[in-house]
């Protein structure tokens, strides 16, 4: 049982970073197109990410402490999108 779940835990987080690298990927091959798919592909990769990762949240927790503009530009992001991708965002909001 208790290897079950273990797996289980790990086949999904390989699940989700693989979706995540493919959404990058894909964002990166296709953000200098006409059609407007990279940048959000390449926030969707970076939410998923977040979402799994507590040291990829607090990477970027840092991040949004030491550069206003990055955190101001995600907190901009965190007001327009659907609930689920905003809650992941403010988690990464910088502690006082």
């Amino acid at each position: 049982m208790i290897v079950e779940i273990a797996l289980h835990g790990w086949f999904m987080k390989v699940f989700w970073w693989s979706l995540a690298a493919i959404c990058i990927l894909f964002g990166l091959a296709t953000v200098w197109l006409p059609v407007p798919t990279g940048v959000p592909l390449l926030a969707l990769g970076m939410i998923v990410i977040v979402g799994t990762s507590r040291s990829a949240a607090r990477m970027l927790r840092n991040r949004r402490r030491k550069t206003p503009q990055i955190n101001d530009a995600i907190s901009w992001v965190e007001d327009r999108s659907p609930l689920r991708f905003a809650r992941i965002l403010k988690r990464t909001r910088p502690r006082k």
